[in-house]
Formats: structure tokens, sequence, C-alpha cells
């Protein structure tokens, strides 16, 4: 890729679909035409053309000394960056590792100048789920498409991430410089997940991509993962930015930072990112006393970190730089055959030190798939593939929730078909019905509801929820309501509220329904719960124990508040417990013969909470006077263990509501 190409030559695109090469890299390069050498054609100047072309030289070198003498004098009057002057450009101030320093604003690089060139090398396996969104945000890049070169690397994928990326290619081959697809699948056999092979084929592709970018004269080189989502459209302008200049850090000193990577969040895991704090000698991963402070952000900069992966900046103008590699590892290396460590090593004997940037919110990434999550189906790479797909769902739900403020995880407007085609096709779980309650002034929740369970291919029916402020003394009295004799809140020592009377009628009507339309099952869910990874997958297979091992069961909680530690599990199964004194009614699914026991205690003229009636009527409450006023307590309740939904937010945290808490007081009644 030429340093600065004319803007008039129209972006190239290549496929080649033959085996990539593992051992040799070849780039399949186009260069500008103006860089072409032309073929040199003999002339016999005559003596009067020589006197005009000693004339023209003449001219030009005349013409040379005053531009470098109108030169010298701008540049020393130029105003160095950080000074006053009435200089317009905007910078700010951010920490780098504890100290000060100016760093260009994110749209603060000059107009004047052409961007440095970025060569982008992508590895692709198995990611048509994710590329939809993951090519959006490269798209959304607010960097000149004309300076940055894609290379995508597809080999080995039993999916179809080579028509997605063909589809898109299509859509946007002239934006870019320069797009290159290599696309390889023969040695699939060879290369099983995780085995010596596999890991040798992951280095040798990283460093394949990595010499492609020398080859092109690129000015950096960015190395990212196809299933890394950029939610923030100045990451790579920004990086750009940090690299361009010496950065001030803790010492005193000014250092050049040749690889940078922007901090990325996992929607999954509390705990993972694209970082290591620390190393062992061994190369393995060490959590460093700063880790969490730079993960959760709770100090902000630009720090020196062991190891950065999934998505990173190298500077190839840094001579340093040069010394990188994935393969082959350094001289004297005896670590593990891992594509991190090498790297890392490698940056280590060349002396190059990665820096990570989290002064931003940058995008996701998933968390890794953990073997002893896949379903145990079909073959290793298939069973890893719906792993990594239940993953990513997951991450697109998460991102909803964790930054409300921010926008959705969305796909490439090219791919929008394709997206939606990848979601699973709505059903009902096996159910009767599947219900979810929503007060009807909460459109904001039944909107994000809506969203979940279209992307995880439920078919939930809305439920309007009875409104707890649409409710008075009299309507309740109307209704034959009574609140239980000795009834107070086990926390707040008070009556019911009116949102808890609206919460339970709207349970209790369900009920009924249920019984009416001779519903075997259905699955009850409220709108404010956060889905755990592979919901639909988990849910199917705790019904499965449960119909095997409790065929007698009446009631089984997918989302709960434990309330106590001495709960047991349910022998010979891996999914289920047996329930103790439990809050909230966040997920159940319930069997006819449990509805009905419900129903026949005629709850509403002994009103409790909801969350306080169930564990009742298995016999698990600690309050033995409320007990004693409901017989019989035979209702057989299980729960899901681990749990499958939770609370989207919990009190104190920010967004949190209570359509419950906040309302009145009813009284005694």
């Amino acid at each position: 890729m030429g340093k600065h190409p004319k803007k008039s030559q129209p972006a190239t695109y290549s496929v080649k679909r033959s085996n990539i090469p593992s051992s040799t890299c070849s780039v399949n390069k186009t260069i500008p035409s103006s860089q072409l050498l032309t073929d040199q054609s003999t002339t016999i100047f005559s003596e009067g053309s020589m006197t005009r072309l000693s004339l023209k030289i003449s001219l030009i070198v005349l013409l040379c000394i005053a531009v470098r003498m109108i030169y010298s004098q701008t540049k020393s009057s130029m105003v160095t960056p950080g000074t006053s002057n009435n200089d317009s450009t905007t910078y700010e101030t951010v920490t780098v590792s504890g100290k000060q320093s100016h760093l260009d604003e994110i749209h603060g690089s000059d107009d004047r100048e052409i961007r440095p060139s970025v060569y982008v090398g992508i590895l692709v396996r198995n990611k048509a789920h994710s590329l939809p969104y993951f090519l959006r945000g490269l798209e959304m890049q607010a960097y000149p498409t004309d300076r940055i070169a894609l290379h995508f690397v597809c080999d080995n994928s039993i999916d179809n991430s080579v028509f997605v990326l063909d589809h898109w290619i299509d859509a946007v081959r002239d934006k870019y410089h320069q797009v290159t697809m290599d696309v390889g699948g023969d040695e699939l056999e060879q290369t099983t997940m995780w085995s010596k092979e596999h890991y040798e084929h992951v280095i040798q592709r990283r460093q394949y991509l990595l010499n492609s970018s020398r080859l092109s004269w690129a000015d950096f080189y960015f190395s990212i993962d196809a299933d890394v989502i950029l939610m923030n459209p100045n990451t790579l302008d920004r990086l750009v930015n940090i690299s361009l200049k010496p950065v001030e850090v803790d010492s005193g000193q000014a250092v050049d930072m040749s690889v940078v990577a922007p901090l990325i969040n996992c929607t999954t895991s509390e705990y993972y990112s694209n970082f290591w704090g620390a190393m062992t000698e061994e190369g393995y991963y060490k959590r460093s006393q700063n880790y969490f402070s730079i993960q959760r952000r709770q100090t902000i900069g630009i720090y020196p970190v062991a190891m950065v992966h999934s998505v990173y900046l190298v500077n190839l103008r840094h001579r340093i730089t040069q010394k990188l590699a994935n393969y082959p590892a350094p001289e004297d290396y005896a670590g593990p055959l891992d594509d991190l460590i090498i790297f890392a090593r490698s940056a280590q004997a060349a002396r190059v030190t990665f820096y990570l940037d989290n002064t931003r919110f940058y995008g996701y990434l998933p968390s890794p798939v953990e073997e002893g999550d896949m379903d145990g189906h079909g073959t290793f790479v298939e069973q890893w593939l719906r792993r990594e797909q239940e993953l990513f769902v997951h991450l697109r739900l998460q991102a909803l929730l964790d930054h409300e403020d921010r926008m959705r995880v969305l796909p490439s407007k090219h791919l929008e078909l394709l997206a939606e085609a990848q979601l699973p096709t709505p059903s009902k779980l096996g159910f009767d019905e599947v219900y979810f309650i929503n007060l009807l002034r909460r459109s904001d929740r039944r909107a994000k509801m809506e969203y979940f369970l279209d992307q995880l291919g439920i078919a939930a029916r809305h439920v309007t929820a009875v409104d707890g402020k649409n409710l008075n003394v009299d309507l309740i009295a109307n209704m034959g309501i009574k609140q239980l004799k000795g009834y107070a809140d086990p926390y707040h020592k008070r009556s019911l509220k009116f949102g808890e009377i609206g919460c339970f009628l709207s349970h209790f009507y369900l009920w009924q329904e249920m019984i009416e339309h001779g519903y075997q099952r259905i699955l009850i869910l409220e709108d404010d719960v956060r889905f755990a990874p592979a919901f639909v997958r988990n849910l199917a297979e705790l019904i499965a124990e449960a119909d095997t091992h409790v065929p007698e069961w009446d009631l089984i909680y997918v989302g709960r508040k434990r309330m106590s530690k001495n709960e047991t599990r349910v022998p010979h199964t891996t999914r289920l417990a047996y329930p103790d004194y439990t809050y909230w009614t966040l997920g159940y699914v319930l069997k006819r013969k449990g509805a009905e026991k419900l129903l026949a205690q005629e709850p509403l003229k002994k009103l409790v909470a909801v969350d306080e009636y169930l564990p009742i009527m298995f016999n698990r409450h600690p309050q033995r006077d409320w007990l004693e006023q409901f017989e019989p307590r035979n209702l057989i309740a299980l729960s899901a263990e681990p749990l499958l939904v939770e609370p989207q937010r919990y009190t104190g945290e920010q967004y949190y509501v209570s359509d419950t808490e906040d309302s009145e007081v009813l009284g005694s009644f």
C-alpha cells in the first residue's frame, strides 16, 4: 500500500481461493499506478533542446530555493501543541499511567495532512454470526477509507463466513484503498481446534497478515478479530493519534507507543478483557495489582501492560516494530505453543512495550468458550461454533442493558437481511404459551423485552400487567381482596402496597387463563429480566431433567433471589435444586396441576405478595403463622441451578426502577 496514493485511483478487490501458504507468506498486492516504473525510452536531444532543458532546470532550482525559504520562515513561527498564541486546535488532557499528557483530540488531526495509511488484518473462521456486526464496526470508523486496506484471511469455516464477506465486499469495495480476501479450507482435518496443528496454523496466519502489512508499505497495522465489535467511530483515528507522537509517562520521559490497544468490554464476564496486566516467567497469565482498576475504568489513562490481544495497532514507522513476530518464536523460546504468548515474548525480545487506552468506551468482545459449556451434540467444531453463537447473542442482549445510553449492537446496513436470516425461528419452546408481564406505561421495558425475545427465538405473548396506580381502596374491596391476617412485609414491616397487589393479580389472572384454556405447561416471565447465555438450550435441558427425575413437579423457578444457603441439588441432575425460602418471581415454568393448587387456596381472600405466596405453598416460608393459614401446602417446586434469568438492575444501580416499591402502602384492609 503506497504512502500517498492518488485519490482518483480506484480501489481494488481481489480474492484468492487457493490454499493459503503456511510457511511462506505471499501477498496479493496492488501497487498504485503512480508508483509503477514506466518503460524507459532513449531520446537524442539537439543542441537547442539541450539549451532549453538547461533553462528549465535552472528555473526549477530557483523555485525550490524559494519554497525552502518560505517553509523555514513558516516553521519558525509555528505554535507547538499546548501553547496559546490563538491556537484554535483543540487538545485534551489524559492521564498516562498517572501523569498528564497532551494528545490530539479525536478530531484534532490537521485536515491539510494526508492521514497515515492503515493495513487492517482480520482472521476469520466460523464467524458468520458475528461478521454483520463486526463489519458495521469497521464501516463506522471516522477514518479516510482511501487510506485503509482490508485483508481478510478466511479458512476452514463450516458456516457461511465467506458468503457474508463476499456480500459485504461487493457493497463497499469502491470505498477502500484495497480489499483482499484469502480463502482456504482443505486443512480442516489437520487443524482440529486447540490441537498443536491448530495453534501452529493460527500463528502462521497471523504472521502472514503482519508480513503482508509490512510489504504493503503501510504506516500502521491494525489487527482485529472478527468478533470484536467496535462501537466508537473514532477508535482507529484515536489509536493512530496516540502512536504518532511520543507521550510522557511516569518517569517524565516521552515514549513512543509502538503498539497500542483500546480497552474492550466483555459483557459476559466481570473479569475478562483484551489485555493481561502481567505474565509469569513461563509466559502464562498473571493478574496484576492494577488489573481491575484498569479493566473497570476506576483509573483512566494509557497504561503499559504485559499483553494485548484481539485488537491492537502497530506503528510500522517505528523501526523497533520490525522485530515483532508471531512466527517463528523468539530464539531460545521454551514456552507454550500459543499465538498470544509468543507474540508477547517477541515484543519483550524486541523491547516493545504494549500500551492500553481505557480513556474511552470502544466496544465489546465475547468471552471465550469453555469446553464444559458445550452441548455435547455433533462434532467438536460444531459444538464450539454453537457455543460461540450463544455467547454472541448474549453479548448483544447485555450491551443493551449495560449501556442503555449507547446504541444497540446492530448489523451493517448491507447485511441486515443476512443477519435477520440468522436469527432462530420464533417458537413457544414446547410450552402451550409463553407470557411476559409488562405495565402499559413501561413501553421502554416492553421494547427491550421484545428485542430480547426476538434475538432468542421465543414467541412470547405480551400481557398487560395490572397497574397498582389504577387501584384504589373501593376497587380492591369490590374484588373481595383482603390482606392475610398478621401480614407485614418481612423487610419493611408494612402492609401491602398497591403495586404489590397489582403484581399478584397479574400472575393470578395467568393462572386462571391456564385453567380456562386447558394449557398443560406455561412459561411466565416478568419484563425486567436479564437472560443468561444459552437460555433456550439450558431451559430445554433442565425441563428434560425435571421430567426424568421429578416427574411430579408443579413449578420450576428459572429466576429468583435465593434467601437460604441450605438448598440441596436434585439427585442425579446437573441443573436442578430444591428451593428454600425465595424472593422474586422473575420467571417460572408452571404445570396445570400447579396452577390448580395455587388457585384452590383462594389467595385473594388472604393476600400476600406473590413472591411470598409461592414459598408458602411449597412449605418453605419462615413465618409459621402465615403457613398455618394455608392448607394443604403441597406445591412441588424446583429451581434452575444455576439460574437462567436475573434482574436487569439491582437496588441502587443506575436506571433501577421498582414499580412495586415506588407505589403507595394500602394500609390495613
